[in-house]
């Protein structure tokens, strides 16, 4: 059984950075794999690298997320198809976890709740959705930021929706890769 598609948040075309400087952070060779490429895919770039770095002092935070089994799918089909498009052999679910979220940081409380919202009502009803639980290696910074979220969905009285909302955030950075893509040469 699949999920009905719930509307997520709308992701910003840019990361607030210029795509130039954006591409100046990333090593030469991959830089040049992404070059022309949509935000979201830098973003993915930029996760990349740092999960394969090797300073210690820059390690990600291991998080407990539990991904809705269509998207968990979705992810991982999306990796084969970079992989394969992008060159990029060590590719992972957590590099995609991890960019979802940085985009997502740009937008509204509001927003995330209300596509949350919609995400968990498509899923009213359904049988076994969701996956079992992962752990997704993603920067400091994007931990730090979903610490925050759950002080913010108290606050708004919505707890229980953060499971929701990273699953609807990881959906919406999906759909604007796929939507977004260069389409292949006939």
């Amino acid at each position: 059984m699949s999920v009905r598609k719930a509307p997520g948040p709308a992701f910003p075309a840019a990361s607030g950075y210029s795509e130039q400087r954006m591409l100046e952070a990333l090593p030469p060779q991959l830089a040049e794999k992404v070059q022309g490429l949509p935000v979201a895919y830098l973003e993915l770039a930029k996760s990349y690298r740092q999960a394969q770095a090797t300073r210690t002092g820059n390690k990600p935070a291991k998080r407990n997320i539990r991904l809705h089994s269509d998207v968990a799918t979705a992810v991982n089909r999306q990796m084969v198809s970079d992989k394969r498009m992008l060159g990029l052999k060590n590719l992972k679910p957590s590099q995609y976890v991890d960019a979802a979220i940085t985009l997502a940081r740009n937008v509204s409380v509001n927003d995330l709740i209300r596509a949350a919202d919609h995400f968990r009502d498509s899923q009213l009803g359904e049988e076994g959705g969701s996956a079992t639980p992962n752990h997704y290696s993603i920067s400091r910074d994007n931990d730090g930021w979903l610490d925050n979220m759950m002080d913010e969905l108290l606050l708004a009285n919505t707890t229980g929706l953060h499971g929701h909302m990273i699953n609807v955030i990881i959906q919406s950075f999906l759909e604007q890769l796929r939507d977004e893509a260069p389409t292949p040469a006939s």
